[in-house]
């Protein structure tokens, strides 16, 4: 769990180099970080690193300088431990209705709050334990990017998890070594998405086949291999796991 307190160099940092954002103490006792998110940023392409506040004569990979109206939480909730950060201008709202997609589409939970991460994956990217400055350089500035390429491009700049249930299956394929207790650790995060669980306990049933061909778990009437190809193997590597494991749903 993630200490997700503001010390004074975090407050340093941020009116050093964020200055348009300002942080507040709510009623209850929340900071809360608000206003205008400016940010620059360079992508070099997959398997390159990535550049934030680039020099202007920088000319390597794609650069990108944005504004976002955000609210950001210090408090963690049921589908993550970091801070919850909101984009409050309804822009992505607005390019996920010309898309036609739902927010889940572009990386936001059912909360409304952005999806930075894969929760399995949250300590890893911020190893420091909590400071605003990792939290900024690390997650929040490339989310925002993604999202400003995807408004431009409608591609994604780099390879992505699905979004919510979906990607924690994409994430247990790419894992090597399992116990029983991340099995059932996995598991536990699955049920927390009760519509989508119950498609996914009916595919780990022993009896059971899941197959690519069949239209796809996530609902999308197209076949699994092409839809959610990942999810598919994922799905056949945790019922697998669970049959050597004797683990029950």
């Amino acid at each position: 769990m993630l200490d997700l307190i503001i010390k004074d160099e975090d407050e340093k940092w941020l009116h050093k180099h964020y200055p348009t954002l300002k942080i507040r103490k709510r009623n209850d006792g929340i900071a809360e970080i608000v206003g205008s998110f400016i940010f620059s940023m360079v992508f070099q392409g997959d398997g390159k690193s990535y550049v934030i506040n680039p020099t202007p004569d920088y000319a390597d990979g794609t650069k990108i300088e944005d504004e976002y109206q955000v609210k950001i939480e210090l408090r963690g909730s049921e589908f993550s431990d970091l801070p919850q950060v909101y984009e409050t201008g309804l822009r992505l709202k607005k390019v996920a209705e010309n898309r036609n997609l739902r927010q889940e589409d572009l990386h936001i939970n059912p909360s409304g709050a952005a999806c930075l991460c894969i929760r399995p994956e949250e300590s890893s990217n911020l190893p420091n334990d909590f400071n605003l400055e990792d939290f900024f350089n690390i997650l929040l500035v490339p989310f925002f990017y993604a999202q400003s390429y995807f408004e431009k491009n409608n591609s994604w700049p780099w390879g992505q998890y699905s979004h919510g249930v979906w990607g924690f299956i994409e994430w247990y394929l790419r894992q090597e070594k399992q116990t029983s207790t991340t099995v059932e650790d996995l598991l536990q995060r699955l049920r927390k998405y009760n519509n989508e669980w119950v498609k996914i306990k009916e595919a780990l049933a022993p009896k059971h086949q899941i197959k690519g061909h069949h239209d796809c778990i996530c609902g999308k009437i197209e076949k699994m291999r092409n839809c959610h190809p990942e999810v598919l193997r994922g799905l056949w590597k945790l019922r697998q796991d669970m049959a050597n494991l004797k683990t029950r749903i």
